[in-house]
């Protein structure tokens, strides 16, 4: 599998898992924020994305846009 399909596969399985977390947490009540960003990296969550842009410049060495 080519690193792009794989890059893809992973997010779509990211997303996944968010979104039944998200529906997890309604039914117990707790509100998480549709605004958050995972790093691709290693995974650390980010609720702007000015504060991923910074982890990942920071952090990993990459210049996000």
């Amino acid at each position: 599998m080519s690193s792009a399909v794989r890059r893809t596969w992973r997010r779509l399985v990211q997303s996944y898992i968010t979104l039944c977390a998200r529906d997890d947490a309604a039914k117990h009540g707790y509100s998480i924020p549709t605004g958050v960003w995972s790093c691709v990296r290693c995974n650390q969550p980010h609720l702007e994305l000015a504060t991923l842009n910074h982890h990942l410049r920071t952090e990993h060495g990459v210049i996000a846009g």
